[in-house]
């Protein structure tokens, strides 16, 4: 995850709150458009396989004290996946992207969902805590530089349905990598997140050519892209990250691509 100059224990609490609530409302968004262009009636077993490039080991330190703030509001919100991806508010840790992924898929597919989870870590200490962190379906792990992964994974017969690219603040590879694997999932029309921090991000989005969804901090930021069919959560979204930016103490702003010929 990129991070700005602001304090880490703070940017770290925010920066997990707004990638995870754009996360849980994309994977649905993704997994409901999958549902209608195969013919699957609401209710029916489902097949869904999701990556995540940069897994960690599943959990994470409690996003406290906004996730605290968060949860009061919560029945403000239009978009209820990612409250109903947690247990409570009070809990000593909170679960990574893609155990929070994995509890998404299982509640919308139901007990019949055929979930595969390929989870990508290159600290082999993270991979090895991932394992006693797997709440069901299948999980994969890896561990690889990102790209590699991700490029070994789209070479396997089973397609890819979903991958989440959280590409850390310190890569010295910067953005490039990012880029190039957006760019690549959207040849290969696969939905996708990507994440980047505020700093040098407009050359970012125009490369891409999607929009992007940013929290905007005193002292940072964030932001996230939607492509490869995962954008279509972007209506639904928009009312609602005015409101957690709100509670996240910073502002949301969407930043356009400015080579509009082809911008989505």
């Amino acid at each position: 995850m990129y991070e700005a100059a602001a304090p880490a224990a703070e940017v770290s609490a925010q920066t997990v709150l707004w990638s995870q609530f754009v996360l849980a409302r994309a994977l649905t968004r993704v997994l409901a458009r999958a549902r209608l262009r195969g013919g699957d009636a609401e209710g029916a077993d489902i097949s869904f396989c999701y990556a995540d490039t940069h897994g960690g080991c599943g959990r994470l330190p409690r996003p406290a004290p906004f996730l605290e703030a968060l949860w009061q509001r919560r029945a403000g919100f239009s978009s209820q996946e990612y409250f109903a991806a947690l247990e409570a508010a009070d809990q000593a840790d909170h679960p990574g992207s893609w155990v929070l992924a994995g509890r998404i898929l299982r509640a919308v597919g139901g007990d019949g969902a055929a979930i595969e989870l390929d989870v990508n870590d290159i600290d082999p200490g993270q991979v090895e805590q991932a394992r006693s962190n797997r709440e069901g379906g299948w999980v994969r792990l890896w561990t690889h530089d990102w790209f590699l992964f991700l490029r070994s994974r789209l070479a396997m017969a089973a397609p890819l349905d979903f991958v989440f690219i959280d590409p850390p603040g310190d890569d010295p590879r910067g953005p490039a990598y990012a880029i190039d694997a957006a760019i690549l999932l959207e040849t290969r029309k696969v939905p996708y997140m990507v994440t980047y921090c505020l700093a040098a991000s407009q050359d970012s989005i125009d490369q891409i050519g999607r929009s992007g969804l940013e929290l905007v901090l005193p002292d940072g930021g964030c932001g996230a892209v939607l492509g490869g069919g995962a954008e279509v959560a972007l209506l639904d979204l928009l009312p609602d990250l005015r409101q957690l930016a709100g509670l996240l103490g910073g502002r949301f702003a969407v930043r356009l691509p400015r080579n509009d010929d082809y911008s989505i």
